[in-house]
């Protein structure tokens, strides 16, 4: 999986929150000042994920060009959320560091421990296709991100995705 993005935009509602009618929109860009520079003239690589009533739209794209996915609810097999916690790296970097900084290092441990936690959502498609965006926390964003709201996210996109596969009322 290539190196967690920076949340830019998370939004969650179980009503429409734009003209497209999407309840769920994430977006994100790579981590790092100068990605942020980039993206203020919007040419860093970036992410987004935007879900409505009728399908999940998931775009990824680099310095090189995009990928956009248009995949249908009915299509979607199972969603997922996880989070990785970095405390082996942290660990070793706060130890090597704090033995040649006599203990300062260990500070930059926790530090590098906190900015690198990073959190997962996505869905997996009937075919067996994985779709997923890995977040990390944004300090120059403001943004930060817990299970909690992943869940949320594909709790949501799962109570979507039952209310698309019920027959209707009209139907019946």
């Amino acid at each position: 999986m290539s190196n967690p993005y920076v949340i830019k935009r998370w939004q969650i509602s179980s009503q429409p929150i734009d003209e497209a009618k999407n309840h769920v929109v994430i977006e994100g860009r790579a981590g790092g000042l100068i990605s942020w520079l980039l993206s203020l003239v919007q040419i860093s690589p970036i992410v987004k994920m935007e879900i409505n009533g009728e399908r999940i739209l998931f775009n990824e794209g680099s310095l090189e060009g995009s990928n956009t996915r248009i995949i249908p609810l009915e299509n979607i097999s199972s969603t997922f959320y996880g989070y990785a916690k970095p405390w082996k790296e942290a660990l070793v970097l706060g130890i090597v560091l704090g033995a040649v900084t006599f203990g300062i290092g260990a500070i930059i441990g926790v530090i590098y421990y906190f900015l690198n936690k990073h959190l997962t959502v996505g869905f997996v498609e009937v075919s067996g296709v994985y779709n997923r965006i890995a977040f990390k926390r944004s300090v120059i964003e403001g943004q930060n991100i817990d299970e909690n709201q992943a869940r949320a996210v594909v709790e949501l996109t799962q109570q979507l995705i039952d209310a698309r596969k019920r027959p209707s009322a009209a139907t019946a």
